[in-house]
């Protein structure tokens, strides 16, 4: 039986170089995704560079959109291969809410959490929260509000950040924030 270690040094006696063991190595233990990212999530338009950091190698993505008729919850969630990896939504909430009332609640993200300078926004590399500018909340006396979580290792702080300001910037002009204050 081979080891490892054993199985290397013939490599190299044999006039493998070392950077092509390890271009190896790396492309057998790292898994590839295989779909193409979304460019929305169940409607709501998304940068695919925005959302590509967030979402695990597969071969086939899926979404799972939840209705939100008298909910006051939009969801969208990814599955990647049949297993649910990514979930957005957009949520009604009381006029004044901040981020920080809506991390609270939120899951993969909380209060304590990194809080944009604005305070729009409360991420972390798990999760997000920020307020939708959604006209049709303020003639309601509402407000509206993003989440996006990832079950991904390796997403940043900042990623989460870009996603949640592209995917609230995006519901505010898309319509979708309307259907949750009804």
């Amino acid at each position: 039986m081979r080891t490892p270690a054993r199985h290397l040094v013939r490599l190299l006696r044999a006039g493998v170089g070392v950077g092509t063991v390890l271009a190896l190595t790396v492309s057998c233990s790292s898994p590839a995704r295989e779909y193409a990212v979304p460019t929305d999530l169940c409607g709501i338009e998304v940068p695919a560079s925005a959302l590509e950091p967030v979402l695990p190698p597969g071969k086939e993505i899926s979404a799972h959109p939840t209705d939100p008729k008298g909910t006051g919850i939009a969801r969208c969630r990814l599955h990647v291969d049949g297993e649910s990896v990514f979930s957005a939504s957009i949520e009604r909430w009381e006029e004044g809410a901040s981020a920080r009332d809506v991390a609270g609640p939120a899951q993969s993200v909380g209060p304590g959490d990194a809080q944009s300078e604005d305070a729009r926004f409360v991420y972390s590399a798990t999760g997000a929260v920020g307020r939708v500018d959604c006209r049709a909340a303020d003639d309601a006396g509402r407000s509206v509000w993003a989440t996006v979580r990832t079950t991904r290792d390796g997403t940043t702080a900042e990623q989460m950040k870009d996603l949640i300001t592209a995917y609230a910037d995006s519901a505010a002009t898309s319509g979708e924030c309307s259907k949750v204050l009804t």
